[in-house]
């Protein structure tokens, strides 16, 4: 099978538009170098849009016979291209029979090929199937007839003792992270990045004790603070009252009867606002019960 071509031939196709090529250039570049050099004034911007008008559809008379005559030159290529389209049809409907058998057999082989894969698999997995699933171990080129089954064997082999050895080391380590460290080994198989994922937890823990050290630290300050505010207001109240100011009246027994017996003391203090409020935190902090005096 072989196309040949009877009309033209390769000295009948066209090599050259035979025009006045030539004659037209030389009025044109005459034409044209006069408007050139033209002058318009306000007063004859009217030509100047006429000569514009006419020089424009020139130009497009030389655009349209152009289009016109490439139409005409590819008139037989448009026959030719729809003939040899139509053969090319009918080549492609053996080649896409020829195909889809070739394609078949193809698929055949390699899902022949997957199965062999799969049963190694399985004769080697044993108890670690839960932590190396087929669907992890599997890749798309072990259907490939390029690829050997002894070196898929060998890969496969590989990664089986890679998680066995890595879950072994794992279940032998003593930490409050080892769930973590396992989770994080089975979405690589990655021991090391297992190892880090430990570390940096623990230096988390360390660095969120630390914290809560320093804010344990830091509130028993500020009540040591506090504490000592309120003696020293309590002291600056009791030093400036006058001798009288604090007269204990009668003791009252306590209502009841417990170890460390609760009493009863009723005096006056005299204090500002701000030793008022000290006075008050102090007693509320200490749990001291306090009430007005019952007016007599």
């Amino acid at each position: 099978m072989e196309l040949k071509i009877y009309s033209p031939q390769d000295a009948g196709f066209i090599q050259k538009i035979d025009w006045n090529f030539e004659e037209l250039k030389t009025e044109i570049s005459a034409v044209a170098q006069e408007y050139e050099t033209s002058v318009y004034t306000d007063d004859t911007i009217g030509d100047a849009k006429a000569d514009r008008a006419k020089l424009n559809k020139f130009k497009d008379a030389l655009t349209g016979k152009r289009t016109e005559i490439r139409k005409k030159l590819l008139e037989p290529d448009e026959l030719f291209g729809q003939q040899v389209k139509e053969l090319t049809g009918i080549v492609q409907k053996a080649i896409d029979n020829i195909d889809g058998q070739v394609k078949g057999y193809e698929e055949r082989k390699r899902n022949e090929k997957l199965d062999k894969v799969r049963e190694f698999y399985e004769d080697n997995i044993l108890d670690l199937a839960e932590y190396l699933p087929w669907n992890r171990v599997v890749k798309p080129e072990y259907g490939n007839a390029s690829k050997t089954m002894k070196s898929i064997k060998e890969e496969i082999l590989a990664l089986i003792q890679k998680v066995a050895e890595g879950i072994a080391i794992l279940n032998e380590v003593d930490s409050l992270y080892a769930g973590d460290m396992k989770r994080v080994f089975l979405q690589s198989y990655d021991i090391g990045a297992a190892m880090a994922e430990r570390n940096r937890l623990e230096e988390d823990e360390k660095r969120r004790k630390l914290y809560a050290e320093q804010q344990a630290k830091l509130k028993a300050e500020r009540e040591a603070k506090r504490q000592q505010e309120a003696e020293r207001v309590m002291s600056a109240g009791r030093q400036s009252m006058p001798e009288t100011a604090a007269q204990p009246q009668q003791s009252i027994p306590v209502m009841e009867t417990v170890e460390d017996p609760v009493h009863v003391l009723d005096f006056r203090v005299y204090v500002n606002a701000a030793q008022k409020a000290a006075l008050k935190d102090f007693l509320k902090k200490n749990g001291i019960r306090y009430e007005p005096v019952p007016k007599q």
